[in-house]
């Protein structure tokens, strides 16, 4: 699992995108978390990776998290993504 790319805690449209991996176009169609505000700016809206996470894991119709602790599901999710 060398060479996995970096993603931030906080992403761009673009890059947002790349991480669901949807195209720009599409993930602005389907997607629906919000960007978070981080200057006055259009240029400052950035996707939380929480977020998409959470939307992401919400859609697995596989793993029913509403029956864990929060602290269960997170874990659940993260051994998710690492796997």
């Amino acid at each position: 699992m060398k060479n996995q790319p970096y993603w931030p805690a906080a992403m761009p449209l673009n890059q947002a995108a790349a991480y669901c991996g949807l195209s720009t176009e599409t993930f602005k169609e389907v997607c629906p978390v919000r960007p978070v505000a981080l200057t006055p700016s259009t240029r400052g809206q950035r996707f939380l990776r929480l977020r998409l996470d959470e939307w992401l894991t919400s859609l697995d119709r596989n793993t029913d998290y509403s029956t864990m602790s929060a602290l269960e599901a997170w874990k659940a999710r993260k051994h998710a993504r690492t796997t």
